[in-house]
C-alpha cells in the first residue's frame, strides 16, 4: 500500500470514528482535539470538517477545541521547526536556488511576525501545517517566541471556527 492510499485510509477511518462519536460531546471533543493537533503537525488538511459533526456538542465547545488543538499542534511544530531550521538552512550551500527561498521565508517571517501568522492561520480551509513550519523553521534570530506563537495559533483557530459558523449562518445553513 502506497503512502497516499495509507493516508487516505487513515483519514477515512478517522472520519468514521469521528461520526461514531458524534452523540457524545466528550468523546467527540477528545477525537476532534486529536485530529486538530495531528492536522497542525503533519496532516496537510483543513480541520473545519469537524465542525459539521456532533449536533450534541455546542458550537462554542467545537470552536474552543479547534483553537486549543491548533495551539497544541503549533507548540509541537515550533519545537520541531527550531530543530530542523539549521539543517534546512544548511541546504543553501548545496542548492543555490534554495538560498533565495530561505531568505524570502526569513524576510516574510521577520516582516509580518505574529500578524502574518494570525492572518494565515485564520483563513478557513487553509492547511496549517505549511505556515506553522515556515514560521517556526525560518524564525531567524528568534523573532517569534514560543509563548506568543502558541497564543496566536489558539486565537487564529478560534477565529477560523467563528468565521466558518458565521459564513454558514449568513447563508442560512446551520452546521449542526
Amino acid at each position: 500500500m502506497d503512502t497516499v492510499a495509507a493516508l487516505s485510509s487513515f483519514l477515512d477511518d478517522m472520519m468514521h470514528f469521528l461520526e461514531a462519536s458524534a452523540s457524545d460531546p466528550v468523546s467527540f471533543s477528545v477525537i476532534f482535539l486529536t485530529y486538530t493537533v495531528l492536522a497542525a503537525i503533519f496532516l496537510p488538511i483543513p480541520v473545519e470538517i469537524g465542525l459539521f459533526f456532533s449536533p450534541a456538542t455546542p458550537a462554542v465547545v467545537k470552536v474552543l477545541v479547534m483553537g486549543f488543538g491548533k495551539m497544541l499542534g503549533s507548540m509541537l511544530v515550533f519545537s520541531i521547526g527550531l530543530k530542523l531550521g539549521d539543517g534546512i538552512k544548511g541546504w543553501t550551500a548545496s542548492w543555490k536556488w534554495f538560498s533565495a527561498l530561505v531568505r524570502g521565508c526569513e524576510w516574510m517571517v521577520s516582516k509580518f511576525h505574529y500578524v502574518g501568522l494570525y492572518l494565515i492561520l485564520s483563513v478557513p480551509l487553509m492547511t496549517d501545517t505549511v505556515p506553522l513550519y515556515v514560521f517556526s523553521v525560518f524564525n531567524k534570530s528568534g523573532v517569534l517566541s514560543f509563548k506568543w506563537f502558541a497564543l496566536v495559533s489558539l486565537l487564529a483557530g478560534i477565529t477560523r471556527g467563528v468565521i466558518v459558523f458565521l459564513v454558514f449562518a449568513a447563508l442560512g445553513i446551520r452546521l449542526v
